[in-house]
């Protein structure tokens, strides 16, 4: 008894590549892989089982190494913000919820104190205020050198 005369049923790579979604060139290249599952050569044609849902069934296989040309760090700007509708909204209500926004990216995190290592860090403290009366401020290591600017 040869395969064709089996009760499964057989399709063409053209039948196929239209009921996938692949091209024919496609589906002929899976078939020599021996990915597509059952499938096998009668002469010039494949053929290809179906399943009780009318589609072959293609095995998975591993995709091989992955790419290199993404192992570079992405550059993402990092932005620090303060929040001074918060500060205003704590001073009014006598709380203490967070007020300086970290900007990563598309993540955002609110918080009272950013720690910057190596450099200093960004303090909201409306308990213990500065001499100046700032109930935000940055402090900064003494060996970090600043350049500062004045915009005209």
């Amino acid at each position: 008894m040869s395969n064709t005369e089996t009760s499964q049923t057989y399709i063409g790579t053209t039948q196929a590549a239209c009921r996938l979604h692949l091209s024919v060139q496609r589906v002929r290249k899976l078939a020599i892989e021996g990915r597509i599952e059952g499938a096998f050569k009668e002469g010039r044609c494949w053929k290809i089982p179906v399943s009780a849902s009318g589609m072959p069934r293609i095995s998975r296989r591993n995709k091989g190494p992955k790419g290199s040309w993404r192992i570079h760090k992405q550059e993402i700007m990092t932005y620090i913000h303060v929040n001074k509708d918060k500060i205003r909204d704590n001073q009014t209500n006598k709380t203490h919820k967070p007020v300086i926004s970290v900007k990563m990216g598309q993540k955002t995190v609110l918080c009272n104190e950013v720690k910057i290592p190596c450099v200093g860090r960004f303090v909201y403290d409306p308990e213990h205020p500065k001499n100046c009366g700032a109930t935000i401020w940055f402090d900064i290591e003494p060996d970090i050198p600043l350049q500062m600017s004045i915009f005209a």
